[in-house]
């Protein structure tokens, strides 16, 4: 009899145990399918395909005062560079800790592919070759997402799950260069007075969590403030006529073919306050959401490349980046 009753007893617990192990299955399978098809999430917009200016903006809608043109960079020998990636393999893992209520999901992305940087002669626009190479990289991000369990009499379990908030997500390669701290202000066309709009600093941002109901939201054609404070540890290489041993771009847009790009300065003109102090900055006029859209959700990733990156085939690879939604919305 005893016998019996311990078998009954192990026959039970090993049942409950495979039932509380489908239950945390089906869960992290909902919270992923919600991750999959949330357009703040992901990373698409870090990669370019390929070379491109330095500052450029592609497959967005433009302001009444038309597409933004930049200035041909030329440096003392009379060239231009252009640089960009061409992403290979994407992985992503997801861990998970959930309880009754909250789970949170730590999310990594390994991202591997090739970095291209080229140099164009601006007497005849042709590639100088001594000056232009490809250099494989590899480069992991990570960002925490926080999924609440809300009440929903539809759902034959009367509840279900959605995201709440995420964290900015931040990463790069090596230890050369990092952002100390990235923040975004809104300009006024009146009386160029700037309001702060959202602020991240490095050392926090892996636990800001932003809410995904009030992402930071831009009015399409307004003008923003971008200021990106960076550290670089050296040794630095020096080819910038700026004398800086980096250099930093606000990245923005949905994918590949949605993009802009804008280089910040450090050179204590416009909106730069000192030259040469570390805190590079730069005024970025407001893409529309697309033709006949009202709203439509976009990515920032703001980076600092070390310029051996860009200039020495054998100088390494390294990077720093952080990297925000936002939401762009019509002017009423």
């Amino acid at each position: 009899m005893n016998k019996l009753t311990i078998l009954s007893l192990s026959t039970f617990l090993v049942f409950h145990g495979c039932e509380d192990t489908n239950t945390e299955a089906n869960i992290e399978s909902i919270l992923l399918a919600l991750l999959n098809s949330d357009e703040a999430s992901g990373i698409d917009g870090f990669e370019s395909s390929g070379d491109a200016d330095l500052n450029h903006d592609v497959g967005l809608e433009v302001g009444p005062s038309g597409r933004f043109l930049s200035d041909t960079l030329s440096f003392g020998e009379g060239y231009r560079v252009r640089f960009g990636r061409r992403v290979i393999s994407r992985d992503r893992s997801v861990d998970f800790v959930t309880g009754l209520d909250t789970s949170i999901g730590s999310v990594s992305y390994t991202i591997s592919g090739v970095f291209i940087a080229k140099a164009i002669d601006t007497s005849d626009f042709q590639q100088i070759d001594s000056l232009s190479f490809e250099k494989d990289f590899t480069t992991t991000l990570n960002r925490k997402v926080r999924f609440v369990r809300t009440d929903d009499e539809s759902n034959p379990d009367g509840y279900g799950w959605k995201i709440d908030a995420m964290t900015p997500l931040i990463g790069g390669v090596g230890e050369k260069v990092s952002i100390s701290s990235l923040s975004f202000y809104l300009l006024s066309e009146e009386n160029q007075e700037a309001n702060l709009i959202l602020s991240i600093d490095s050392d926090s941002a892996g636990d800001l969590f932003v809410s995904r109901d009030s992402l930071p939201s831009f009015t399409a054609f307004d003008r923003i403030l971008v200021y990106a404070s960076v550290q670089n540890s050296g040794p630095e290489y020096n080819i910038d006529t700026g004398n800086t041993g980096e250099w930093v771009f606000y990245n923005y847009g949905k994918n590949r073919i949605q993009r802009g790009r804008k280089q910040l300065n450090d050179s204590g003109m416009f909106f730069d306050q000192n030259a040469n102090d570390n805190i590079y900055s730069g005024s970025v006029r407001v893409h529309g959401p697309g033709i006949n859209r009202s709203r439509g959700i976009f990515r920032t990733f703001t980076e600092v490349v070390d310029l051996a990156t860009i200039f020495v085939s054998d100088g390494g690879y390294n990077t720093s980046l952080i990297s925000i939604p936002y939401r762009v919305e019509r002017p009423e």
